[in-house]
């Protein structure tokens, strides 16, 4: 064997320890109380090199499609079937598009590689893979590129067979509605415009609404806490929100802390952080008080989204309320429900 293919190999082994050791997603399964002195947080397969910045083609049975999630604590599930093989994707916003678990797709020919960013740092190498079909409920794609890594640490913790991630990349020529109360996700067809290609499917009514740019399929939100305004990435796999340490004094002296924990990634890094909650948090005129949070070094995150980033809304900014996204118009909508509002 050549010694550069010894070189990969021993790579590969050691980055599949680490994962198995720590997780990277920011969950926990049902049965186990969320473990507050040992807080674990998402993974972020994003590759300046590699983006994806388009949506794949694919074919809708229908005008608008509701997709049952699943759950498992509080991570989002989607049965699907990629290739022969039958599982769960996890919907991960914080993933540009579609991430493939390497268990399952060891055999697929691979090209490329590049080192994907967590918020310890990077956390291993990542190659691209050619998938002939994806399908989830009536959604079917064809002949679409995929990122592959190892995510059998996620299994381990959850319990289910996990394919991959999917991003938005995957769907944003679709009019995307989240209702995590309902453990809902609802994709309807739009036009050229944004508009719903049906009319007599009723508009989503948001009670506010906030215009985004992005270059990229991350979704990047406005939002307030003392009265600064904040960049947030909005990700549907965080188990809870996040702010940048190198924050204003006024903007850490709002939040109330609670205890120390322990952040961990993929790879062995780990820091300390300081965990609790945002009373001052405002998008819009509506003030939400209550919502988790830790205190944590973004700064390998901006780098990786290649924008500066002040903190992460994740699934406590998820149990606000109805949330609609339109990546035509560029445009986020949310309904507020009444919990933890002012």
């Amino acid at each position: 064997m050549k010694p550069e293919r010894i070189k990969y190999n021993i790579l590969n082994i050691l980055f599949s320890v680490f994962a198995l050791v720590f997780t990277c997603s920011f969950i926990v399964p049902d049965p186990v109380p969320f473990n507050y002195n040992s807080i674990y947080y998402p993974y972020y397969p994003f590759f300046s090199s590699q983006s994806i910045t388009y949506a794949p083609e694919f074919s809708l049975t229908s005008d608008s499609v509701v997709i049952p999630l699943k759950r498992a604590g509080r991570l989002f599930l989607i049965e699907a079937k990629v290739d022969d093989q039958i599982g769960n994707l996890v919907f991960d916003t914080g993933a540009n598009g579609l991430v493939l678990n390497s268990t399952y797709f060891r055999n697929h020919l691979k090209s490329g590689g590049s080192i994907a960013n967590g918020i310890t740092g990077p956390v291993g190498l990542v190659e691209q893979i050619s998938i002939g079909k994806l399908e989830f409920a009536e959604i079917t794609y064809k002949n679409i590129k995929a990122d592959v890594t190892n995510l059998g640490h996620i299994e381990n913790r959850r319990g289910f067979k996990i394919l991959g991630l999917l991003g938005f990349s995957m769907m944003r020529n679709l009019e995307i509605v989240i209702d995590a109360k309902n453990n809902e996700l609802i994709l309807t067809r739009i036009d050229k415009t944004g508009k719903r290609v049906n009319n007599t499917n009723p508009e989503f009514k948001a009670d506010y609404l906030q215009k985004f740019e992005t270059t990229t399929n991350i979704l990047f939100l406005k939002g307030k806490i003392a009265g600064k305004n904040l960049n947030f990435c909005f990700d549907t796999g965080a188990e809870t929100n996040a702010i940048s340490s190198d924050s204003n004094k006024n903007i850490l002296n709002s939040l109330t802390i609670t205890r120390r924990s322990t952040l961990k990634g993929v790879g062995s890094a780990r820091s300390e952080v300081l965990f609790g909650r945002m009373n001052d948090f405002s998008i819009g005129e509506r003030q939400i008080t209550e919502m988790e949070t830790i205190i944590s070094n973004l700064d390998a995150l901006s780098e990786a989204y290649e924008t500066r980033i002040n903190g992460i809304l994740g699934y406590n900014f998820l149990e606000q309320g109805t949330i609609c996204i339109n990546f035509v118009k560029k445009q986020f909508g949310i309904r507020f429900t009444n919990k933890g509002e002012k």
